[in-house]
């Protein structure tokens, strides 16, 4: 059963028009709620595995460790292809993200 790109319905039993038409959008209907509902989660779960990678980053420099060269991100995997962020292995984007992190993490250290 369904409906097919013309318009048409694909109704190979004889249910009624009305009612597998109802059927067939309502299953359309679902189908995307689900799926726009995984995206949405799927986008929560990027956003916090990129700051935690950027935290980590973040932390591995202050503690004086050298990230780079790299051709990819620490971060996020994004290929590097300006030098200077191949050099440091940190993409522009998420460089703003690092020294957030860095300058959190030396006024704590100045704290303690």
């Amino acid at each position: 059963m369904g409906i097919e790109p013309d318009g048409s319905l694909h109704n190979p039993r004889g249910y009624p028009e009305a009612l597998v038409r109802e059927a067939v959008l309502a299953a359309a209907k679902c189908w995307h709620e689900r799926r726009s509902a995984a995206a949405k989660k799927a986008a929560v779960t990027r956003r916090k595995r990129r700051e935690r990678l950027t935290y980590a980053a973040a932390r591995r420099i202050v503690e004086g460790h050298k990230l780079g060269p790299r051709q990819h991100c620490v971060c996020c995997g994004k290929g590097l292809s300006d030098p200077e962020s191949i050099g440091r292995g940190i993409g522009s984007e998420c460089w703003q993200g690092v020294l957030r992190w860095i300058t959190r993490l030396k006024a704590q250290q100045a704290a303690e």
